[in-house]
């Protein structure tokens, strides 16, 4: 028994030493989930590719009304743009797809032992994610920014509402953290990075262009945060020319990644009727001075399809005659404000925006110059600005007719299968269908011609004069003309100077006509996140529309139209 006893002893020992060794040789490989993705399996490229489609291409405004009617781009007739409405939607859309992603790019590479290699795709994730964090806030205000986004072990699960002035003090910080962190002798992302393809030295521009935007959007609540964010900036490391743009082509490889003014209602829809039309203001800057027109209109509209194209309408209003003709901004108004702006009075946006493909931006630099015209004029750029606020304004323009151009080389070649097999064929529309011939005409009448700008050029909107304040408005509408069809940037513009001028009729919603100054806060976040909600409801008054931010701190915003049914808009105030 003794030495059975023994040699169970021996044998149960070893045993343990085997299995001993079994556990802990390969623990890790063995433990772990072979269905879970570790940090170091992960390809920051991928989740790059991901935001920027989702946030560039299937979340930017197309022209669909949306902001439109606040900014003078565009409107819907079946709208009603001054309700107090629950907008959650670019609160989702921020928090899950893009900061959540971008801060975990930002987290993967810090934890990673060659993080330093990896500095341009952090420095990238990071100036994505200031964008991304500057619509949020010029949404909604203050918003969760400090605790939100967080590594899992570290994350806050009822984050603080930070005030807006702290998020932008950070912004300015990110960016120029960014900038420098940017090395071309480091490695990019290549192909996984849709807009610039990795591109460090345009990555830079962008991040310093961005600045510029964003330190103009504080500018009358501190000048002085203004001008300290303009003072190491130079026109040299901004964006200044065509192929500096930041902008994602859709993609025909999949339904959903078109141009949904295209798929959504052509083909999905099988309608060519669309509710959206142009605005009065940007047809009437177009216009300029009713001889020698902006070419850029031909691009932007078409001409009203009604027969009758002044005079004496069929329901009794005079007008002088005209081919092109936007309407105000137009909600639940008493029906004979509505009479003279029927169906086939108004111009509707060109064809050209409906096409395929178009090209969605974060920013342009034609942006850029209008921003120096601006900065310039209110004395907020260093001496290295050698030039004068008109002849940036002059830039701008130059630079948004360069891109209305290469617009037009975009569109052009799809402009035969949309006329001919959607726009004007019988299967969609009424009417004689077009042969190639009519399409043809179409695309020569639609190229904007050098004689034209010539033209343009020679009359006094070339030009700044006037006060400073009258300067500004000129800057302000044809920066709008620029940034179209980015509806929530006119929209920012609008709140921050009050241009352009919004002629409204005497709407009967909540908002009674006036503009709103930012979105509420969704309404779950009041059950979710109360005593967080609850605080920055504190501070903020009310959650209303038109309770105004931080930086939305212009005495002079917003200006108001003043007219009467039926007539045209003729005063301001």
């Amino acid at each position: 028994m003794k030495r059975i006893y023994k040699t169970d002893i021996i044998f149960l020992c070893a045993l343990g030493i085997l299995l001993s060794n079994a556990c802990t040789k390969n623990f890790e490989e063995l433990n772990t989930d072979p269905k879970i993705i570790g940090a170091d399996l992960v390809d920051p490229g991928l989740i790059l590719t991901y935001v920027e489609w989702t946030g560039v291409v299937q979340a930017s405004s197309y022209g669909n009304g949306t902001y439109g009617a606040f900014c003078g781009m565009d409107k819907r007739d079946d709208d009603a743009p001054f309700l107090e409405t629950d907008a959650p939607g670019q609160w989702n859309f921020a928090y899950e797809v893009q900061l959540n992603n971008l801060s975990n790019i930002i987290q993967l590479i810090e934890g990673k032992e060659n993080k330093v290699e990896l500095a341009n795709k952090q420095a990238i994730a990071r100036i994505l994610k200031v964008w991304a964090m500057s619509k949020l806030t010029d949404t909604y205000g203050d918003v969760p920014y400090s605790e939100s986004c967080l590594p899992q072990e570290l994350a806050v699960y009822q984050p603080k509402y930070d005030t807006q002035e702290s998020i932008y003090t950070d912004l300015f910080k990110e960016l120029k953290e960014a900038a420098a962190q940017l090395d071309a002798s480091k490695v990019s992302y290549g192909a996984a990075d849709l807009i610039y393809g990795g591109n460090v030295a345009k990555w830079k521009k962008l991040a310093n262009s961005l600045r510029l935007r964003l330190a103009l959007r504080v500018r009358y609540a501190d000048p002085a945060l203004a001008r300290a964010q303009l003072s190491d900036l130079t026109e040299d490391g901004l964006m200044t020319t065509l192929n500096e743009d930041a902008y994602v082509l859709n993609n025909k490889d999949f339904p959903n990644h078109l141009n949904p003014r295209y798929y959504t209602y052509i083909i999905s829809y099988s309608t060519i009727s669309e509710s959206v039309v142009t605005h009065m203001v940007m047809i009437n800057i177009l216009l300029n001075d009713s001889i020698n027109l902006d070419p850029r209109i031909k691009i932007y509209a078409d001409t009203v399809k009604a027969t009758w194209k002044g005079g004496v309408s069929p329901n009794g209003y005079f007008f002088p005659d005209y081919e092109y003709r936007g309407s105000p901004t137009l909600g639940m108004v008493p029906v004979e404000y509505k009479y003279p702006w029927g169906a086939g009075t108004v111009s509707e946006i060109s064809d050209f925006w409906r096409v395929p493909v178009v090209a969605p931006a974060i920013m342009r630099y034609s942006e850029v110059y209008f921003a120096l015209a601006e900065a310039k004029l209110a004395g907020l750029l260093p001496a290295g600005f050698s030039g004068t606020a008109e002849a940036y304004y002059q830039k701008g323009i130059d630079a948004s007719i360069e891109w209305y151009k290469w617009f037009y080389n975009l569109a052009a070649p799809q402009i035969p299968d949309l006329m001919l097999k959607y726009v004007h064929n019988s299967g969609y529309s009424p009417g004689t269908p077009w042969t190639d011939a009519d399409v043809q005409q179409y695309l020569e009448y639609k190229k904007i011609k050098d004689s034209e700008v010539d033209d343009f050029k020679a009359t006094a909107m070339y030009s700044l004069s006037g006060t400073a304040e009258e300067q500004l408005e000129k800057i302000i509408n044809q920066k709008i003309v620029a940034l179209y069809p980015d509806e929530f940037q006119g929209w920012c513009e609008y709140r921050r100077t009050g241009y352009p001028r919004i002629p409204i009729g005497p709407d009967q919603a909540a908002l009674a006509g006036v503009v709103p100054r930012r979105e509420p806060w969704p309404t779950k976040e009041e059950t979710i996140n109360s005593k967080s909600f609850e605080e920055a409801l504190t501070r903020y008054g009310n959650d209303s529309r038109l309770t105004k931010f931080w930086w939305d701190a212009n005495p002079n915003a917003p200006h108001k139209y003043i007219w009467t049914a039926p007539s045209m808009p003729t005063a301001f105030q």
